[in-house]
């Protein structure tokens, strides 16, 4: 139950950057340049083109990416579903394995979420079940006769 405590409170609304960045560091590795949970219900992510202390750097919600491509030496040329483009100093290289990077934590927090609601189903808040039934009723009777109360009356 405590790691179900430490992840919740890892990703809480009101955990710092500073949080966010060890949250990633703990759930990939990464340390440079690491990718952040925004919002795990919503599942924005965020990944920056520099350091994140640096004043060139610049914050990407992958969601938002239509297209990218190389653009001169080490810039990549950014699309974003609004149809607006922007030119980062980022190699195209670099840019892909930011993209990487958030898809794994994406991938890794995903299988933490998944393991600890099925060892814990009562804190089951990020990933509600498939089989989930609207109604509260546990079992069905599928096969159900109209004319079972005329069939047992003959008898």
């Amino acid at each position: 139950m405590a790691l179900v405590a430490c992840l919740f409170r890892l990703f809480s609304i009101s955990l710092s950057l500073v949080g966010r960045k060890e949250g990633t560091k703990h759930l990939i590795g990464v340390t440079h340049k690491p990718p952040i949970i925004i919002d795990p219900v919503t599942s924005t992510y965020v990944f920056p083109t520099a350091a994140p202390s640096s004043e060139d750097c610049i914050w990407i919600f992958p969601q938002h990416i239509k297209d990218y491509k190389t653009v001169g030496y080490n810039h990549t040329l950014i699309t974003f579903s609004n149809q607006q483009t922007v030119e980062i100093d980022m190699s195209l290289a670099s840019f892909n394995n930011q993209i990487a990077r958030t898809s794994m934590l994406h991938m890794k927090f995903s299988q933490k979420m998944r393991m600890m609601e099925s060892n814990f189903p009562s804190m089951n808040m990020f990933f509600p079940p498939a089989t989930l039934a609207a109604e509260t009723r546990r079992y069905y009777n599928t096969m159900i006769s109209e004319n079972k109360d005329s069939d047992d009356k003959d008898e």
